[in-house]
């Protein structure tokens, strides 16, 4: 018997050797036979957004087959965007993907009466960004400590600036959504990192594209992020109940505030836990990650314009007069605003929208095959195509922070521009995020000069429901005139 086996050897050894190099592609097809072909496409072009370039390219402003969702349509029409801008109801099938951070039942899929409720209790909370502005500026300052520390002894600094970023607008967010002192061990590193890692495998994941090993590694990941979520609401929990028999100042309420003291109105009871902190989830790493990408890409953009670079730095220099921006020099520093809004433009954080329409609506004069909708349809606006239209933006290719200068902005044609969303559900952060951008970048260029440490062809865009930099954005920080923080 044992003979007979060891005849067989031979083969065995030859058949591993054809099949082990082959591994993959086996694997791979196993994956694609049990993936939606839809799917298939949009892995092959590289993403979500570039699959819809790629559609629109074919199709034209209006695209009506091969999108990957069901009873949809993407359209790239300023006219049908006025038309939907007080639709507040999204497609579920398109957030779905996020229910593993957010709970089934979250903010991003409410039907537009629910999100409109909340908005409304929750809205309290922000407008407040002048009461909180020196603590979210004590960020920033201790941000550029490290650095100006790494310059004593050297003449220049590599800067990973879209992770420094990100870390720096969670801490700004943490601030301002839930006041107070942070525990004083948290870890905003590690936290962001979970956070990232589970986003990337979702948005990977309904798309097909995981294996088992990192399907584990994404729920090692989403565990550990809860558990610091769950921290940083008890700790906020603990606050705020030691200070329950105090007198409370008449000042509207914090956000966390809100959750823990006031009423769900949408079923008049306390908002139970689970909804605090899916709710807090969504605030928290939404808020973070769209401001902390979208300060990278500013600069980015000031490092390969440098013409505009130090039209900036002139300004910034003649506002501040060296020292370190109020709450009031933000609204002075108008150049500033134009430049921002430009890189929001060529850079934009959220690359898409969605509305779900349940009611029909009038055939578009705009564009012709426009039909009425079937009830339950869903829109997609790629955000980058309205921006980069050249029939919405003269020469859209060219960084020019001009086009939103006092005597252009008029000229730009309404619902066209939505670096934040539009109509009912914009972002209800859009004036926070504001502030924190022109904050650190008029911080960084007051006491740096800067330019790209990276090859251009490295600078990858990566869309991980927000857009991103593959490789980062490398900066070389140089000090300027000597301004310290």
């Amino acid at each position: 018997m044992l003979n007979y086996v060891l005849d067989y050897i031979p083969y065995i050894i030859l058949a591993l050797c054809l099949i082990y190099p082959l591994r993959n592609i086996i694997y791979n097809k196993f994956q694609t036979f049990f993936t939606n072909k839809k799917d298939i496409d949009v892995i092959s072009a590289g993403g979500f957004i570039p699959y819809l370039r790629m559609l629109h390219a074919k199709q034209g402003a209006l695209v009506t087959s091969n999108l990957p969702y069901e009873n949809a349509i993407s359209v790239v029409n300023s006219e049908i965007m006025k038309a939907t801008l007080n639709i507040g109801d999204r497609p579920i099938e398109i957030f779905k993907f996020l229910e593993p951070l957010l709970g089934e039942d979250n903010f991003q899929v409410y039907d537009a009466e629910r999100a409109s409720r909340l908005r409304k209790v929750l809205g309290t909370a922000f407008g407040q960004e002048a009461k909180k502005y020196d603590d979210m500026r004590n960020v920033g300052i201790d941000m550029i400590k490290r650095w100006e520390e790494s310059l004593n002894s050297q003449d220049n600094i590599i800067v990973k600036m879209q992770e420094q970023c990100l870390e720096f607008a969670l801490r700004i967010t943490a601030k301002v959504l839930l006041s107070g002192d942070m525990p004083q061990d948290f870890n905003f590193k590690k936290f962001k990192e979970s956070y990232d890692a589970v986003l990337s495998g979702l948005f990977d994941k309904q798309f097909g594209l995981l294996d088992d090993q990192r399907e584990n590694d994404i729920q090692q990941s989403l565990n550990s992020y809860l558990i610091m979520l769950n921290k940083l609401i008890n700790h906020s929990k603990n606050r705020s109940m030691k200070t329950d028999n105090i007198e409370k100042p008449t000042h509207a309420k914090d956000f966390f505030d809100i959750l823990v003291t006031e009423n769900d109105p949408n079923t008049g009871c306390p908002f139970s836990d689970e909804t605090i902190s899916s709710i807090m989830s969504e605030y928290l790493t939404a808020g973070y990650h769209t401001t902390g990408v979208a300060i990278p890409f500013t600069l980015l953009a000031l490092a390969q314009n440098p013409e505009v670079k130090a039209r900036l730095q002139e300004e910034i220099d003649k506002v501040l007069q060296g020292r370190l921006p109020t709450f009031e020099d933000l609204s002075q520093l108008d150049y500033l605003t134009q430049v921002i809004k430009e890189s929001l433009r060529v850079y934009p954080p959220v690359p898409f929208c969605a509305r779900l329409v349940k009611k029909e609506l009038v055939r578009s004069k705009v564009v012709e095959d426009f039909q009425e909708l079937a009830d339950n349809t869903t829109i997609v606006y790629c955000v980058p195509l309205y921006h980069e239209n050249p029939s919405y933006f003269v020469n859209p290719k060219k960084f020019d922070p001009s086009r939103f200068s006092r005597e252009n902005i008029k000229m730009i044609k309404p619902n066209t521009y939505c670096p934040f969303g539009f109509g009912a559900r914009i972002c209800p952060g859009e004036r926070l995020a504001m502030i924190d951008i022109k904050m650190i970048v008029s911080m960084i260029v007051q006491r740096f000069d800067f330019e790209l440490a990276m090859d251009t062809k490295d600078l990858q865009m990566e869309e991980r429901f927000a857009m991103m930099a593959k490789n980062d954005i490398l900066l070389k920080l140089t000090s300027r005139n000597g301004i310290k923080a």
